[in-house]
Parts: C-alpha cells; structure tokens; sequence
C-alpha cells in the first residue's frame, strides 16, 4: 500500500526553486525570442511541469492564495496556448511580441504569489 509523504521546503529551497523557475521562464522567453519553434514545443512543457509543481508547494501551505494561484495558471495557459498556435515564423514573430508583455505579467503573479506565501508564512508564525 502507498503511503502518502508531506515533504517541507524551507525557505532557503523555496527561494532557490523560485529562482530556478524565473531562469526556466527566461530561457523560454529566449527560446522565442530566436523563434526556434522546435525547442519552444520541446521546453514548454518541462517549463509548465516545474511551474506546476512549484505552485503546489505553495498552495499546499498557503491554501487560502487559490485565487492568486487561479489568475496565475489562466495566465500561463494563455502563454501556452499562443506558444502551440505558431508554426511559421511570421506567427513566431507576432508570438514573441505579444509573449513579451505575457511574460512581464506571468512572473508578476509568481511574485505575487511568494510576497502572499511569506505574508502568510509570518501571520501563522505570529500565531
């Protein structure tokens, strides 16, 4: 029978993950930036996977941020879904403008959600 395991990040891993997760978007924003859409399709998912499970943490010890975990994974699907449409370079090119903005927006909202995690980090503390 699989035994269920709650592992805990302390706050030094967190912020390294977080870090990982910025250079893993900003590799990403590069990829497109040079429109090799080869690599775009082949990263994008590792990208997705790692953002996801970085959510996770978070929300498995802030589960009162949903909503901030919500309009974060809308946004990132949005960004994914524009990354799957492209498939000429003309179409990479418009894709890399309008990913630009997406991004700035995208890594707003992990922003976001790690000042909430720490907000509520130090209220329970305080408790």
């Amino acid at each position: 029978m699989d035994e269920t395991r709650i592992y805990y990040v302390d706050s030094e891993t967190f912020n390294e993950l977080s870090h990982a997760n910025d250079e893993l978007i900003q590799y990403l924003q590069w990829l497109i930036e040079r429109k090799d859409l080869e690599a775009i399709n082949k990263f994008s998912p590792i990208v997705r996977r790692m953002t996801d499970l970085f959510v996770a943490i978070i929300e498995g010890a802030f589960p009162e941020i949903s909503h901030v975990i919500d309009a974060f994974k809308k946004l990132r699907d949005e960004i994914t879904e524009r990354i799957a449409r492209a498939s000429t370079p003309e179409e990479i090119e418009q894709l890399s403008k309008q990913v630009d903005g997406l991004t700035s927006d995208y890594q707003k909202r992990i922003y976001e959600v790690m000042a909430e995690a720490k907000r509520l980090g130090k209220q329970s503390r305080k408790q």
